[in-house]
């Protein structure tokens, strides 16, 4: 019992403990608040251990103390390097935002900003008014409105069109996007009655001639943009849908990935905006963040009337975006507008992966100073992959740098590289852990050097 108390005395108080120099490097990192519940929570694990009989002693306090807040701070919202070759990934923030447009952002909203003031009539404006106008520009829509996300899209379409009413949706189109959100769900909360139409592999035009009653509003048609159908399979295109049309009936298109141009796409592209609302679409719905490359945000093109109606809705004052969205999806759309889509950072790695990925491995291979490199990492060939559901079948050629280290399991070296002071999210393939350089941007390169050094000289010595 002696023993024990001695044990317990010899635990330092909490204020102590904050005196330390490591753990008072934690606190502009995540906060003192933060840092003080770690120490509390592990000064009363290590009390409870000891209580209990338990091997302990207060030398493995501060350790733990340590671990404890490294993994807190790995829980920030941060930079991390991309190296798994998934360009729109969606647990990495999907497309990476322009260097050049962030710095534009601080300079332009830092301070105040004309978010809803129209300066040329020095009236209260329209949000996101001019992002809004360059998505008609882009797509040859009447109007456009701006949401937060494209579920949101889905959702207010639905909800403000036809809550009450039948909604027909081919069974091959009941879709299931990213986090567990299914479409016959999202229709079940609008308030809108859903009729499935045709077979998982089959369903033609007919099918859904068939199934319009007196109560059905809409024909709603997602997109398979996360998946494919192959073999005996037959759906009627959108020209065909919008044939069906009456002065009752809309045809709504949730496209999904939301391609503006194929410029730099590899075959098969995905389809436009443009085109999908050339064969009829009274909307047609899409990211801001995947095939786009800008940031998170649903978009709505189509009808006047109909975008009116979607604008005036109460739902939209929940799930409007704010001033920074706008800015970054305006400055994302101009060089659209501009022809210089090559320069949004997502569709630049789109276009010279193929280029790019082996020069910027080889820049890195020089920056890297371990003497044992050459013999530890393998340049291999790899596939790059769209992600974000997004060209499912579409792989652009990429390499990558496989790391060889003896005695080093592939789940190791995943972790120590996550752990990094700039995290590197790598993948393991074939039971051995690899970085792709087509999603290392040039910026990540010292880092990832600085990383890889790190990573061989605690493996090997």
């Amino acid at each position: 019992m002696t023993d024990t108390a001695n044990i317990l005395r010899s635990i330092p108080q909490v204020e102590k403990l904050l005196q330390n120099d490591d753990i008072a490097g934690y606190i502009p990192v995540i906060g003192r608040g933060i840092t003080v519940k770690i120490i509390r929570q592990e000064t009363d694990k290590l009390r409870r251990n000891i209580a209990e009989g338990k091997t302990a002693d207060a030398d493995s306090l501060l350790p733990a103390i340590l671990r404890r807040c490294g993994e807190k701070r790995l829980e920030k919202l941060q930079k991390v390097i991309n190296g798994t070759g998934i360009m729109i990934h969606t647990n990495l923030g999907r497309s990476p935002l322009s260097p050049e447009a962030l710095r534009g952002l601080a300079h332009e909203l830092s301070g105040y900003c004309n978010l809803e003031l129209h300066l040329p009539s020095q009236r209260r404006g329209r949000r996101g008014g001019f992002a809004e106008e360059l998505i008609c520009e882009l797509t040859g829509a009447e109007d456009a409105l701006i949401v937060n996300n494209n579920a949101s899209s889905v959702f207010l379409i639905l909800n403000c069109l036809a809550r009450g009413k039948e909604v027909l949706v081919s069974r091959g189109e009941l879709v299931q996007i990213g986090g567990g959100f299914r479409i016959p769900d999202i229709m079940k909360e609008t308030g809108a009655e859903l009729v499935e139409v045709g077979t998982t592999n089959i369903t033609s035009l007919q099918d859904f001639r068939s199934a319009i009653s007196e109560r059905t509003a809409m024909i709603f048609s997602a997109h398979q943009s996360n998946f494919r159908i192959r073999g005996f399979t037959e759906s009627p295109d959108l020209a065909g849908l919008a044939s069906l049309k009456n002065g009752r009936l809309l045809v709504v298109r949730d496209l999904g990935s939301g391609n503006l141009t194929d410029a730099g796409l590899p075959r098969p592209a995905e389809p436009t905006v443009a085109w999908e609302l050339s064969q009829g679409m009274d909307l047609v719905c899409f990211s801001g963040d995947k095939l786009l490359g800008g940031p998170q945000a649903g978009i709505i093109a189509g009808s006047s009337n109909l975008i009116s109606a979607l604008r005036a809705h109460p739902l939209m004052r929940m799930i409007r975006v704010d001033k920074v969205t706008y800015y970054l999806l305006q400055e994302t759309l101009l060089k659209y507008s501009q022809d210089r889509e090559d320069q949004v950072p997502l569709r630049n790695i789109i276009r010279n992966c193929r280029k790019d990925a082996p020069c910027r491995l080889s820049r890195l291979m020089k920056k890297i100073g371990h003497p044992s490199k050459k013999d530890l990492l393998k340049k291999v060939r790899s596939g790059s992959a769209f992600g974000g559901g997004s060209m499912p079948d579409v792989e652009i050629e990429s390499v990558a740098l496989k790391f060889d280290i003896p005695g080093a399991r592939p789940d190791d070296i995943y972790s120590f590289f996550i752990r990094e002071k700039t995290p590197v999210v790598g993948a393991i393939t074939r039971d051995s852990f690899t970085i792709d350089f087509s999603t290392v941007l040039d910026g990540d390169l010292t880092d990832l050097a600085r990383s890889i050094d790190s990573c061989l000289r605690h493996f090997c010595g």
